[in-house]
């Protein structure tokens, strides 16, 4: 009987040993490729991190129009930059629509206040096709890092156009045999004091068979258009503002007065532009919308 009991006793710890064999090949495995496992998990987190600023900062460029969202002409020190368009009439940016005043304001420290300061960025909006760039910003000269381990990029369609149009009247003046006015559309459009020492307004036609044309700002003033092939500068004094509240906004009435053939046409467009701008650009291709890519290029310091 003793011999019976040592004798699966011994059965039993060769089972155990090989059972132990796999087990051990195993943890020597994990154990010699752990400083592997831990980069991966690392490197996973931080990508991770740098992905969720990476989103958040586009999505707060692309989604709101900053704060206050006449940040672009305050230059306060604590401005919290967006590219949208805000809409004056219903008080919400306009998504994914950027303008150009906002973009042309746009600095590296207001991208890297919404990213934070362990961050690296290139930020650039293009044509469609990418063969014209309409704005770079970069911590790294004009393009991204690319000596950086791990780089996310953001790209988005967006809107934008050149020219800011904030009053318009687009296939609707034809020619009559009698003068016609048309008084709505185009839209009232707000200005203000402040916004009047950062931005110039001027008339913008785009026009086959008039000869001329008058335009009436708040029922007195009248800018005479004797040259439709031309732009018009809108004098300043033309426009409601407030010098003792100069950031309270006050709408302008536009009246358009035309007389030509019944063949005519013509769209005018009223644009708020900043100033000392290049005048050549004041075209109507200028004011239409054009489809652009937005990119972002993140990485970690």
């Amino acid at each position: 009987m003793g011999f019976k009991d040592d004798s699966e006793g011994q059965i039993f710890s060769m089972d155990l040993l090989i059972a132990l064999i796999p087990i051990t090949i195993v943890l020597g495995m994990v154990a010699a490729d752990m400083d592997n496992i831990l980069y991966l998990v690392q490197d996973t987190v931080y990508r991770g991190t740098t992905e969720r600023a990476a989103f958040d900062t586009a999505n707060a460029l692309l989604e709101t129009s900053g704060t206050p969202s006449t940040w672009e002409v305050t230059n306060a020190s604590n401005r919290i930059a967006g590219l949208a368009i805000y809409d004056t009439n219903t008080g919400k940016p306009k998504r994914d629509w950027i303008s150009p005043d906002k973009l042309a304001s746009l600095k590296e420290t207001d991208v890297q206040n919404l990213l934070g300061n362990n961050y690296g960025f290139y930020l650039e909006v293009t044509s469609s096709d990418g063969n014209k760039i309409w704005k770079n910003v970069s911590t790294n000269g004009n393009g991204y890092n690319s000596s950086a381990s791990d780089i996310v990029k953001v790209e988005k369609g967006v809107r934008f156009a050149k020219l800011n149009v904030v009053s318009s009247i687009e296939g609707q003046i034809r020619g009559v045999s009698a003068p016609r006015d048309y008084s709505n559309p185009p839209d009232q459009f707000p200005t203000s004091y402040l916004y009047n020492q950062t931005y110039d307004y001027y008339i913008v036609t785009n026009n086959s068979g008039f000869s001329s044309a008058n335009v009436t700002f708040n029922g007195i003033y009248t800018v005479i258009l004797s040259n439709l092939t031309q732009y018009y500068k809108i004098n300043s004094t033309y426009l409601n503002m407030n010098q003792t509240n100069p950031t309270q906004f006050f709408n302008n009435t536009v009246k358009v007065s035309v007389n030509g053939t019944s063949s005519a046409t013509m769209n005018l467009y009223i644009v708020q532009v900043l100033k000392n701008i290049d005048t050549s650009e004041l075209t109507p291709s200028n004011v239409v919308p054009q489809p652009c890519k937005f990119r972002l290029y993140v990485w970690a310091k």
